[in-house]
């Protein structure tokens, strides 16, 4: 996945920028190193961020992948339960109905 190559890249990175600081900030080293380990670390920088800001690119990309199957799944459980309603309205008018002619029946019984 593209999101690993960013992280073990970003590792180097982190990795790289603390030994330029190590380096950079130890004693008797010259003002030209010294100029050009800073702008090693400014590039490396700037590398990181990029590097960050593709991550979240990627990572917007997987939310809204993700979203998009929930939205189907949730329109299809809606129209599951929407199913699941009618046959319950029709059980209920089924068992109305037939408690009516039970009633029937049971006078006519009654009658006869």
């Amino acid at each position: 996945m593209k999101t690993d190559l960013i992280a073990k890249e970003l590792n180097l990175i982190r990795r790289a920028l603390e030994e330029a600081d190590r380096v950079r900030f130890a004693k008797g080293l010259d003002e030209d190193t010294r100029v050009e380990l800073e702008k090693a670390s400014v590039v490396l920088r700037i590398r990181e961020r990029q590097l960050i800001s593709d991550i979240g690119v990627e990572i917007a990309a997987q939310i809204k992948e993700s979203s998009e199957s929930l939205e189907e799944l949730a329109r299809s459980i809606r129209q599951r339960s929407a199913r699941l309603s009618k046959t319950a309205k029709s059980t209920d008018s089924v068992t109305k109905a037939l408690e009516r002619v039970i009633e029937a029946v049971v006078l006519l019984k009654r009658l006869a």
